[in-house]
């Protein structure tokens, strides 16, 4: 999983203008391009702009001003102050209700302006980047046309979710992950834009409360459960004192190596920040939301929100970048199961494991003794070191399949404690735009029972080689692109997909040849995503509750039901966010047996997956677009400098 909580910014907010485009309510009309002045030894000359410039230029503009107005998404990526509108350290976005407003007039004045610029006046590229950036506009609009019209906010941050606090994502979450991941600590002004940001603490916690209750008077609340988990996380992120809070700690550790003149200061002021500024913020939310606990419902889906029903159809086509129908879906999803229950059978018989049915067996390696590192500090290193290893020797492998690897290398990290109860098994956070910060693919130790080793080549040949890892970094290596355009790219369907695809390439290639376990995994995984579509749908359209959800992926992917409990609350707060995954892989391996069928020897694996990567990917429909067009081409290899 591409875990996005300032990355996943960067997907439905910030710079990317494909679904930064929504409904302001401010109309703002479009701007007629500016005549470009050029600098001779006499008077001024006006030289009009051609219509690349022109685009060019509102990209530019569009990106800086969406960044002006999101600071935490230049932090993320470390950008230069001229690039994000002026300084941004020591700031957050505008809180609450006016926040989401001015945000959202920006982006339609944006979405606005690239809507009326005519494609056939582009260069092929920025005709690219033009349908990239537009991509899904239409549905993300209907998306916010519905909250808007039934009076609740949705959450540009979280997947356009009506949920703004949830067991997984939230301010509660997001903004300690950002300060200890994101906000950069090289000097001793990078120390001290820290500290200010822990004193705005409480103002973002007041805005994100805002838009909770008026979520709330207008008939959405999340699930009882997401409630009760989001109210654990809170009250576990300040149950410790403040001078042992990891917002702390994170700092003690980082001016180690920075010059200042009194450390002890700075410590003390960051824990006065924490004292009266985020401790005083969490407690509350903890108030708030234990307001609201009993009035929330056990439903699992949202069709019991106003209008929930319609916003789901969206959210399906949003994330999962598809024109089929939840039920289109939900029946996809069922042929999938059984096609890989079938492989399944035929691994299972390869390792001697007959009896049973898929369900029995796959629980049967999941508790076997061989598969479970200790649950120890001692087990969990080790499960590290595994982790490490399998992704070193994907990464040497490689250069036999791709054209370009990425310059900027990956950590394997283990997820924060706060934050491991609602967390996935894995995620990856991508490199900072100028590669001062690595990519990061965290792993949940919470309980390595739930992290069999059997589990563990599939989980990081998706998150970090050749999956989430290269399409991220390679992005942020194409500064031939623009910023908006790469980040646009990296779509919800694209990258899923993508991620997904690599855990099928590297069977392909071998890596799982001397570890049938593995290649057992492999499917699991698999099958885990198809089972996805089922219970997405199944819980948000065709209104199964949450225990039957649980029920139909425990009797159908062989998973621990305490583990599945915390997937299922996922998908149920995160619409249609899991349909991403199975959708994406099968569409680019679709592309990929077309491009394989039309080109037949001339077909050239390195350079389908460079077209494919190129600029940082594309949605789904432009993917498309682009391979056909390679096609057409006759699949000839890219000119790389």
């Amino acid at each position: 999983m591409f875990e996005l909580n300032l990355p996943r910014a960067l997907l439905c907010g910030a710079a990317s203008l494909a679904l930064l485009a929504a409904c302001g309510e401010t109309e703002t009309p479009a701007a007629e391009p500016a005549p470009k002045q050029m600098e001779t030894g006499a008077a001024p000359e006006q030289v009009e702009e051609t219509a690349d410039e022109a685009f060019e230029r509102l990209v530019d503009e569009a990106t800086t001003a969406s960044l002006r107005a999101n600071p935490r998404r230049a932090s993320y990526a470390n950008l230069p102050e001229d690039v994000a509108g002026g300084r941004y350290k020591d700031r957050f976005e505008t809180p609450g209700i006016a926040g989401l407003s001015e945000r959202r007039a920006i982006e339609k004045e944006y979405l606005d302006r690239l809507r009326a610029i005519d494609p056939a006046t582009l260069s092929p590229k920025n005709r690219e980047g033009l349908a990239i950036l537009l991509a899904g506009a239409d549905a993300i609009e209907r998306a916010y046309a519905i909250a808007d019209e039934a009076g609740y906010f949705l959450d540009p941050d979280n997947y356009l979710s009506p949920y703004n606090i949830t067991q997984i994502g939230g301010i509660h979450i997001d903004l300690p992950q950002f300060m200890t991941g994101g906000h950069a600590l090289f000097t001793e002004d990078d120390v001290e834009a820290y500290i200010d940001r822990l004193d705005l603490f409480y103002d973002q916690f007041q805005g994100e409360i805002e838009i909770f209750e008026a979520n709330a008077a207008a008939g959405v609340l999340p699930p009882d459960y997401a409630i009760d988990g989001a109210i654990a996380n809170a009250a576990r992120f300040i149950a410790m004192d403040p001078s042992e809070n990891p917002l702390v700690s994170h700092l003690e550790t980082a001016i180690e190596d920075i010059e200042i003149p009194d450390k002890d200061e700075v410590i003390q002021r960051a824990i006065g920040a924490v004292e009266t500024s985020v401790y005083p913020a969490y407690e509350a939310l903890l108030s708030t939301l234990r307001q609201y606990q009993d009035d929330a419902t056990h439903d699992a889906g949202i069709w019991d929100i106003p209008r929930g029903s319609e916003l789901y159809a969206q959210l399906v086509k949003i994330n999962g970048e598809t024109d089929l129908s939840p039920d289109e879906v939900h029946q996809l999803g069922k042929r999938e199961v059984a096609r890989i229950h079938n492989e399944m059978e035929a691994l299972f018989e390869e390792i001697g494991m007959t009896e049973g049915d898929i369900r029995s067996r796959l629980a049967a390696l999941a508790t076997d003794p061989a598969q479970i590192f200790p649950n120890t500090p001692e087990g969990k290193e080790e499960l590290l070191a595994y982790v490490r290893e399998l992704a070193s020797e994907a990464e040497e492998v490689m250069d036999d399949y791709f054209l370009v690897t990425p310059s900027i290398g990956f950590e394997v990290r283990p997820v924060p404690a706060y934050a491991e109860d609602g967390a996935p098994g894995g995620y990856y956070n991508s490199p900072a735009e100028d590669g001062s910060r690595p990519g990061v693919y965290y792993i949940n130790l919470r309980d390595t029972a739930a992290q069999e080793k059997f589990s563990l080549p599939t989980l990081t040949y998706h998150e970090a080689v050749p999956g989430h890892h290269f399409q991220l970094a390679l992005a942020v290596d194409d500064k031939d692109t623009k910023l908006a355009i790469r980040n646009a790219a990296s779509s919800n369907g694209f990258v899923e997909g993508w991620a997904l695809y690599s855990e099928s390439f590297a069977e392909e290639i071998g890596l799982y040849d001397d570890d049938p376990y593995g290649n057992i995994g492999r499917l699991r995984d698999e099958l885990f995503r198809a089972v996805r579509l089922v219970v997405d749908t199944g819980m948000h359209e065709k209104r199964w509750s949450r225990e039957e959800a649980i029920d139909y992926m425990v009797d159908n992917a062989g998973m621990n039901p305490g583990g599945v409990a915390t997937e299922i609350e996922r998908y149920s707060v995160w619409p249609g966010q899991a349909l991403a995954y199975k959708i994406g892989m099968l569409k680019i391996q679709e592309l990929r047996a077309k491009a394989e069928e039309a080109l037949g020897e001339d077909f050239d694996v390195g350079a389908f997956h460079y077209h494919v990567l190129r600029g940082g990917g594309a949605p789904l429909p432009i993917l498309e677009q682009r391979i056909d067009a390679w096609i057409a081409e006759g699949g000839p290899a890219p000119e790389i400098g």
